[in-house]
């Protein structure tokens, strides 16, 4: 991993801060793609001194607004010639049916669709691997009601169906790229305590499916 440029969604904690650390550890060149800018300025102040690393940078945007995708796409673009890791860990599960300025149910935006639109942005860009976060558990996608418009909206079912989203996606874009050198893989990274789906005092995710 020395001098390999990376990039990581949902940087800032979590899985995604690990992942940082961890390329930064082995001499990487990482770019840290969050949606807060003070707690990826923290996040960074603590892996560069865990790590001693001194090639950490950010790039500030929200994964559910569409616009702001291929912003942060193009200033990579911009930066950087090449991008030999990508790691779309960003996610997330809401309580209740959100919907982002782009009109998508919020769940299926930020999980399936903005890791699908910024692979396919820097597709050009990479040369080695691209890893997605998804989960070992699925349910069925309902292909008549993917935004949850007609059903009762449920968080976890919701968080389910848009992973095996990103699994079809991690599936067909592994065979189209079968023989281009770049790898395409999914990996369930197993159950631990985060903040996904945590706000206003209610229980994450791993609390709710523990329930």
């Amino acid at each position: 991993m020395k001098d390999k440029v990376t990039l990581v969604t949902g940087a800032n904690s979590g899985l995604g801060k690990a992942t940082a650390a961890a390329f930064a550890a082995m001499g990487a060149h990482v770019v840290m793609l969050c949606r807060s800018r003070t707690k990826a300025g923290a996040a960074r102040a603590e892996i560069e001194a865990e790590t001693g690393s001194d090639r950490l940078d950010l790039l500030i945007g929200d994964l559910a607004v569409q616009a702001d995708i291929r912003r942060v796409a193009a200033e990579f673009r911009h930066q950087h010639e090449r991008l030999d890791v990508l790691v779309n860990n960003a996610g997330i599960s809401v309580n209740e049916r959100m919907v982002t300025p782009d009109g998508i149910e919020r769940t299926l935006a930020v999980n399936h669709l903005a890791p699908f639109l910024l692979t396919h942005l820097l597709l050009d860009r990479i040369t080695g691997r691209i890893v997605n976060v998804t989960t070992g558990n699925f349910r069925q996608m309902d292909l008549d009601d993917l935004q949850w418009e007609t059903r009762p909206y449920k968080a976890i079912p919701a968080y389910l169906q848009s992973k095996l989203g990103t699994l079809f996606f991690t599936l067909e874009l592994a065979e189209r790229l079968r023989d281009s050198g770049v790898t395409v893989n999914a990996v369930h990274p197993g159950v631990f305590q985060s903040n996904l789906g945590k706000s206003d005092g209610q229980p994450g995710l791993v609390d709710r499916l523990a329930a």
